[in-house]
C-alpha cells in the first residue's frame, strides 16, 4: 500500500459500507483483517512522484529497497526509516479500524432500512437515516486525515536526510486537503 493509497483510506474505509452490501459484511470484515495483517508483516510499498521511478519499499527490519535493491543506510537513517514505517502503519491501521466501524454501521442499518422501505419511507428519509448512522465514521475519517500533516513532515525529514527517499515523499498539503474533503463528502449516501 503506497502513500497515495493511504490518503484515500479515509474515503475508501467509509465506502466499504457499500461494498459490504454487495460482498457481505463478513467478507468486508475479513478483507479488512487481511489488509491489517499484511500491513504488519509485509514490506511497506512506496509510490513515487514520477513515471520512471522504480518501485520502493521499506522492510520490517528497516531496509529501504529501491527496485528490490537495498540502499545503504546509516544507523540514524535506518531509525528514521523505521519511524516512518511505524507512523505510516499506525495511520493505515486506524483507517482499517474505521473501515470496520463502517461495516458495522452498515450491518446495523440493514434491518431498519428494509423496514423503512417496506413501510413507505421516502428515499430521502432512508438516505438521511443512513447519513446519520455514518456521522461517527465520517468524523473518524476526517480525524484520520488530520494525522497526515505529521506523516508529511516525517516524509520531508526523511527525504532531507536520505535523498534516495525524495521521489517517494509524495504527500502534499493539497492531498491532505483532498483527503479531508473526500472524507466528509464521500460518506454522504444521498450523493451516491
Amino acid at each position: 500500500m503506497g502513500v497515495n493509497q493511504l490518503v484515500r483510506i479515509a474515503g475508501l474505509s467509509c465506502g466499504l459500507i457499500l461494498l459490504a452490501g454487495c460482498a457481505g459484511f463478513r467478507t468486508a470484515d475479513n478483507e479488512l483483517d487481511a489488509a491489517s495483517r499484511k500491513l504488519a508483516t509485509e514490506n511497506t510499498m512506496l509510490t513515487s512522484k514520477g513515471e520512471n521511478v522504480p518501485d520502493a519499499a521499506i522492510t520490517r527490519g528497516g531496509d529501504f529497497l529501491i527496485d528490490g535493491k537495498s540502499v545503504a543506510l546509516t544507523p540514524q537513517q535506518r531509525k528514521e526509516v523505521l519511524a516512518y514505517r511505524a507512523q505510516y502503519i499506525e495511520i493505515a491501521q486506524q483507517g482499517i479500524a474505521i473501515g470496520h466501524e463502517g461495516v458495522e454501521a452498515g450491518r446495523r442499518a440493514v434491518v431498519p432500512m428494509v423496514f423503512a422501505a417496506l413501510f413507505g419511507a421516502s428515499d430521502d428519509a432512508i438516505d438521511a437515516s443512513m447519513n446519520k448512522r455514518l456521522a461517527g465514521v465520517r468524523d473518524a475519517t476526517a480525524r484520520l486525515c488530520d494525522r497526515l500533516p505529521a506523516l508529511m513532515a516525517t516524509q520531508q525529514r526523511l527525504a532531507a536526510d536520505l535523498p534516495a527517499f525524495e521521489p517517494y515523499a509524495t504527500l502534499t498539503p493539497k492531498k491532505i486537503d483532498e483527503c479531508r474533503d473526500d472524507a466528509l463528502k464521500d460518506t454522504d449516501v444521498a450523493e451516491k
